[in-house]
């Protein structure tokens, strides 16, 4: 969507073709540009002169001077930190950082815990079930690991995942469906957080399942090893 604000927004931007662009300067050309959205963060990068604008997850740059606006990756060559990446790491800890436990299917190691998952799962999913599979790793290692429903590979997806959340055993619930289970004998009519779970894997740009999202907010996306997954998280701590 920001893609095609490129060329107008740069124009807009001209107008302010001074030395040093204030902040202020840049949102109130921003709101012009993008009126159905408000930035929420404007700040200065590294690179002298660009300035960082986000809206949710999507980042943009834009010069001091007002003439250029850049999309993409921007990179310190000398440390070789991907600084977008970082900076939607961050965005991405904040929006998991606000969810507590009893919102989602938390399944909590029995001695401390060194670290957290996020995992966006789906019944249906055999790449997902594959994963809950090594959750006795996970714990074991002290990893906390907290689902959240993003139902969108079968007809029957939806109404699992609601009855999961219903249960009086979420985690009992969660386990039989991973062996297949229907879970008929669960009454799902009650409120669940299904809508706001599939908004949020939609911002964060999710296109299956399963994604997986670490306590510093890296993301990861299909089955991956446990010992590797454990390992990043235990070395962003």
């Amino acid at each position: 969507m920001l893609l095609k604000l490129v060329l107008p927004l740069a124009a807009a931007l001209a107008v302010f073709s001074t030395p040093v662009m204030a902040t202020d300067a840049i949102e109130e050309t921003m709101a012009r540009v993008i009126p159905d959205a408000e930035a929420d963060s404007i700040r200065e990068t590294p690179m002298a002169g660009i300035y960082e604008v986000r809206y949710g997850t999507d980042i943009l740059y834009v010069s001091g001077d007002g003439r250029y606006l850049i999309q993409g990756n921007l990179v310190d060559l000398d440390t070789r930190e991907n600084l977008t990446q970082a900076a939607l790491s961050g965005v991405r800890a904040d929006m998991f950082a606000a969810i507590g436990d009893s919102e989602l299917v938390t399944y909590s190691p029995n001695g401390d815990t060194r670290g957290v998952l996020n995992i966006f799962t789906d019944p249906n999913c055999p790449y997902c079930r594959e994963i809950h599979q090594d959750l006795p790793e996970y714990l074991a290692a002290g990893i906390k690991v907290r689902y959240l429903m993003f139902p969108v590979l079968g007809r029957d997806s939806p109404e699992i995942m609601d009855r999961i959340w219903c249960a009086d055993d979420r985690e009992d619930a969660m386990d039989r469906a991973k062996e297949g289970d229907k879970l008929n004998d669960i009454d799902g009519s009650c409120a669940t957080p299904q809508d706001q779970h599939m908004a949020m894997g939609q911002q964060l740009g999710l296109r299956g399942t399963p994604a997986l999202i670490t306590e510093s907010g890296q993301q990861m996306s299909g089955y991956q090893e446990p010992q590797a997954v454990i390992e990043r998280i235990l070395g962003s701590n």
